[in-house]
């Protein structure tokens, strides 16, 4: 069990600590904005000098860190009139640089509704004003949630500011460095799962009124949900009079929440699709299993059993009642053996074309859409025959943006190009075109070419096949 500060022991530390210079540094900050801010145990008030001093303490610091001291009695209150608290001090902030400090406790304590909420204005401001932009995810990364890093992680494919997104990566890279795994193994652990567990079940406590009530959100498969009352034995539509409106306000985005997160992920299966991307079974398991928004990629998507040496031994789906069929729609049982097996998604490349038949065919059967083209039967001459050398300046912007790909920069922001560099085995696909000068008309023609570099055939037929179904 945690233990939190007293009240006693909070003045205490106020005391020996508190430095006058606080006062005036937080002087934009107005008491009645702060003197509502409850311990944890709702006993008793803090004194608005308390919230000035964790205010103070980081707005005093030259560069990001957390403070353990400080966080301490942050941890020590109440979360909901902290947060509302903190809320306040943002506003009257006003994104004053001087004052951007305060992103620090801010995020720290936020909620996944706060987290949401200030990525979403880092988006809007990035474009006129990126420095602010980038320290607020640094802010962000703070939280320390799979949320809050899932976001951090998006912006370093997604902002279209190269200062945000090479933030980011600086971030990621110090974490995984520190962790001491690879970067896409990581982002596998921190894909949000809204505190559904392996079911899609949620358990929600109010304590709204003097009787605690708990609520069952029930997670369906398009992503919406319905909320049971477990006292009353009853099922709700919508939210039920007494249900916690922080909760609320927060499965009130949800649907837009978890499409985001799904569309990412979505395009991560695309590159592991492309470079051979490998999880041991256990990896496998935790991953697509136990998140339940990662389970509709295990049924939909086909997946193969490999040696140690990458070869492919059998191929595999993974049902909706949990069981594993084969190609031949037959169950078969998947476990850890002496010669530890891996698991990834099948490539046409490496797999018979009859057996690719048998899988499509069975996915027809059973009326399952694929979130991307896995299952193509063409050769790679074939499929580069089907891209189209010529292609509009708007059409070539968005694929970019589509495979999160970089720009080959000239002088005065001219644009020679786009280029992916894959972390997994280090490969390069480069698509070179003329000069895209600012300003160009995106209706206008241009003629693309499509290099490699340090790829395998895997990647190379991946790339062409996943670039097919872009440019048509």
């Amino acid at each position: 069990m945690e233990k939190y500060l007293s009240i006693k022991e909070i003045n205490n530390i106020i005391e020996k600590n508190y430095n006058k210079k606080y006062d005036k540094i937080t002087a934009f900050i107005k008491d009645e904005d702060i003197s509502e801010v409850f311990l944890k145990d709702k006993s008793a008030k803090v004194s608005p000098k308390v919230i000035r001093f964790i205010i103070g303490e980081y707005l005093n610091l030259k560069e990001i860190a957390k403070l353990d001291n400080v966080d301490n009695i942050g941890y020590s209150l109440d979360e909901g009139s902290f947060r509302e608290a903190l809320e306040k001090i943002y506003i009257a902030s006003g994104k004053n640089n001087k004052t951007k400090n305060i992103l620090y406790p801010y995020c720290i304590f936020a909620s996944n509704e706060q987290i949401n909420n200030l990525y979403k204005e880092a988006k809007d401001i990035a474009g006129s004003r990126f420095k602010y932009a980038a320290f607020m995810l640094e802010a962000i990364a703070l939280n320390g949630t799979k949320n809050a890093l899932n976001l951090v992680y998006e912006a370093s494919k997604k902002f279209k500011q190269n200062t945000v997104r090479f933030t980011c990566k600086a971030i990621l890279n110090l974490i995984t460095k520190e962790a001491g795994m690879p970067l896409e193994v990581f982002a596998d652990k921190i894909i949000p799962d809204f505190d559904f567990d392996s079911n899609g079940i949620r358990i929600v406590e109010s304590e709204e009124s003097k009787v605690k009530k708990r609520f069952k959100i029930i997670l369906k498969e398009d992503f919406s949900f319905s909320i049971f009352d477990e006292d009353k034995n009853k099922e709700f539509k919508t939210f039920p009079k007494d249900f916690p409106i922080s909760v609320k306000k927060e499965l009130s985005k949800l649907k837009s929440e978890i499409n985001r997160v799904i569309k990412m992920q979505m395009e991560r299966l695309q590159f592991a699709f492309m470079d051979g991307r490998k999880w041991t079974l256990k990896d496998w398991r935790e991953l697509f299993f136990e998140n339940p928004l990662m389970k509709c990629f295990a049924i939909k998507l086909i997946w193969g059993i490999y040696d140690k040496k990458n070869k492919l031994l059998k191929t595999f789906r993974y049902m909706e009642d949990g069981t594993f069929n084969n190609e031949d729609d037959e169950e078969i049982k998947i476990e850890e053996t002496k010669e530890k097996i891996l698991i990834g998604l099948i490539s046409p490349i490496e797999t018979k074309k009859e057996i690719i038949e048998k899988w499509k065919k069975q996915l027809d059967d059973y009326e399952i859409v694929q979130p991307f083209n896995q299952l193509a039967t063409e050769t790679k001459e074939e499929i580069i025959k089907k891209i189209p050398s010529v292609v509009t300046v708007g059409t070539i912007k968005w694929l970019a943006s589509k495979l999160n790909m970089e720009t080959e920069n000239g002088d005065s922001g001219i644009i020679y190009g786009y280029y992916l560099f894959d972390t997994y085995n280090e490969a390069y696909i480069e698509i070179l075109t003329p000069s895209i000068y600012y300003g160009i008309d995106n209706s206008e023609e241009i003629e693309i070419k499509i290099n490699f570099r340090n790829a395998d055939e895997r990647f190379e037929y991946g790339a062409y096949l996943m670039i097919s179904n872009y440019l048509k």
